[in-house]
């Protein structure tokens, strides 16, 4: 029984297709567990960047949203919110207020390098503006619209934490949300190394500074010299 040339061709291209597609996702997967790798570093490393960066306000509240990223449960944290208002007179006032925010996580436990990442493409949503607050960052952006009827519709678009659990790597998150991967984590990266030759440059500072403010040690008093005894007079000869 003789094949036909035309299904021969169609099942080539077929299997073609199946063998070609392996190595991307693979590939993926690969990138995805370099970049992880790369980022894994210990939680006091991770709360020290995003406490320099501004992320957040101090060291309890890091300390508790990393070991609430790795747990993968819910959680809350507090945030300074400034706020600046018009007064009637033209002038303006500024004030900042704590607000605390909750973070409903559908994504489960995380690693420290997984935590990073999230941070890092969360602080980089943040700065951008797009995003108003971590909590939207995080859990995405919601909007709002009035409908023509007079009801209201509801979009949630975003969110690392939300991009993840819907199985999303973490290169085609940051793709997602405009921007590269490598490059946020090497300025991460890059601003860890310049807080830390910071650190450095200050404590060589300090030192200079104690070594100039150290008392010199007084130089050492000399002795008076011994005056040179009279020499005694010559007895006269006898005569």
């Amino acid at each position: 029984m003789n094949a036909n040339p035309k299904m021969l061709m169609l099942s080539t291209a077929l299997l073609a297709a199946m063998f070609t597609a392996v190595p991307v996702f693979a590939q993926d997967a690969d990138s995805d567990a370099e970049v992880v790798a790369t980022a894994t570093v210990p939680a006091g490393k991770i709360a020290d960047r995003y406490v320099a960066s501004g992320l957040f306000a101090d060291e309890a509240t890091a300390d508790a949203t990393i070991n609430a990223l790795r747990t993968g449960g819910d959680f809350t944290y507090t945030e300074q919110v400034t706020t600046t208002t018009t007064n009637p007179d033209g002038t303006t006032t500024t004030t900042t207020s704590t607000v605390e925010r909750t973070v409903v996580n559908p994504n489960g436990p995380m690693g420290y390098g997984e935590v990073n990442i999230t941070l890092a493409i969360a602080e980089k949503l943040v700065a951008s503006g797009e995003y108003t607050d971590l909590q939207s960052a995080l859990t995405g952006a919601t909007t709002t619209v009035t409908n023509a009827d007079g009801t209201t519709t509801t979009t949630t678009t975003g969110g690392v934490l939300a991009m993840r659990a819907d199985g999303m790597g973490w290169g085609k998150i940051a793709k997602e949300l405009g921007f590269n991967l490598g490059s946020v984590m090497s300025a991460g990266n890059r601003s860890d190394k310049a807080v830390a030759g910071g650190d450095r440059a200050a404590q060589a500072k300090a030192e200079r500074v104690a070594k100039v403010e150290r008392p010199t040690r007084p130089e050492r008093i000399q002795r008076p010299e011994r005056p040179e005894r009279p020499q005694k007079p010559e007895r006269g000869g006898r005569p």
